[in-house]
């Protein structure tokens, strides 16, 4: 058989598409992986015996409607498009995965825990994965020699579960750079826990910067918030290293005041806030623009909005810096 994977969205490695390929390839099948609207673009002269799709984020759901009008027999998955369908509901079972479809990515990745203790209205990960259960030990993680001791663990809530004191552990004595690639969440920070993820080498998505990945998606989170990184700062993480979420345009009445609140203390802090609309509007992903380009340093939000949320129209003094942006956001 010849199966066509299709990753819509997402620059990671997709665990879902890695397991599928991998069993079909113990089936003797031929498997291609393609990106975004790419589909079209199989190296075969008729159509493939079985198409699989992943959706992460519900913005993507225009390029599965034109798979499926290309391909009605599609199986698609993935929270942007059908949070209840799992791999076994289409015949998947539990086994390794396929890294060789991403033969750029040297980094190992997984879960060493799934679910949620939380019940955040906004968050899937509850409804799609249920209570906080463990997962994957750090070796198992990894695959080995000769692939570099780096993990992006996609844990939701890392410092959540019970075990993390032992896993932290096995990151230290094992020499690993991990990347908390969903972010860690600060609101609930120990110092005991804050004093361990200093004490390990946290990185950026791409491992070659220090970054940790918290959140901020509730305006009355401010002085949990805060405690928790400042909790971090005291144990030697950097402010700068620190990556903000703001989750913005969910919550009934926000205003820019609202945001602006939030953006001015995260800059005051020394963090990086980065926000993530909850609904794609003009206004909601010029102010991530803004902020992401870090032309918030340089221009009031009046002017950017007086430029139509256009870096051009702003003049040749415009800063541009790159802020290493996380792979994954919010879906919507």
């Amino acid at each position: 058989m010849r199966i066509l994977l299709c990753q819509i969205d997402g620059s990671i490695p997709n665990l879902a598409l890695m397991r599928i390929s991998a069993h079909h390839k113990a089936l003797g099948d031929e498997v291609e992986i393609r990106h975004g609207a790419a589909f079209r673009q199989h190296l075969w002269g008729s159509p493939p015996d079985r198409i699989y799709a992943s959706a992460i984020f519900l913005k993507s759901r225009p390029t599965v409607k034109l798979l499926l009008e290309e391909y009605p027999g599609a199986i698609v998955g993935g929270t942007g498009w059908d949070i209840a369908k799992t791999l076994a509901d289409v015949g998947i079972p539990d086994g390794p995965l396929d890294y060789s479809i991403y033969p750029r990515f040297r980094q190992s990745i997984g879960f060493t825990q799934r679910g949620c203790r939380l019940r955040c209205k906004f968050c899937v990960v509850p409804e799609k994965e249920g209570p906080m259960r463990d997962s994957l030990a750090i070796y198992q993680i990894w695959r080995g020699d000769p692939w570099p001791r780096e993990l992006l663990l996609l844990d939701n809530d890392f410092f959540g579960q019970p075990d993390w004191r032992r896993k932290v552990r096995y990151i230290r004595e094992g020499n690993f750079k991990v990347s908390f690639n969903q972010g860690i969440n600060a609101r609930f920070l120990t110092d005991e826990a804050a004093e361990a993820i200093a004490s390990i080498d946290y990185r950026a998505d791409d491992m070659k910067v220090r970054r940790i990945y918290t959140a901020w998606d509730n305006l009355k989170d401010e002085q949990r918030l805060f405690d928790g990184l400042n909790r971090l700062v005291r144990y030697g993480v950097k402010p700068d290293h620190i990556m903000v979420y703001m989750l913005c345009g969910y919550w009934p009445g926000e205003t820019q005041a609202d945001r602006e609140h939030r953006r001015k203390a995260l800059r005051a802090f020394g963090a990086r806030p980065y926000p993530m609309p909850y609904a794609r509007t003009r206004e909601l992903v010029g102010f991530q623009r803004w902020v992401i380009g870090a032309y918030d340093k340089r221009f009031s939000w009046a002017e950017w909005e007086a430029a139509g949320y256009r870096p051009e129209r702003l003049g040749s003094t415009s800063p541009i810096i790159g802020l290493n942006m996380p792979a994954t956001l919010y879906s919507g």
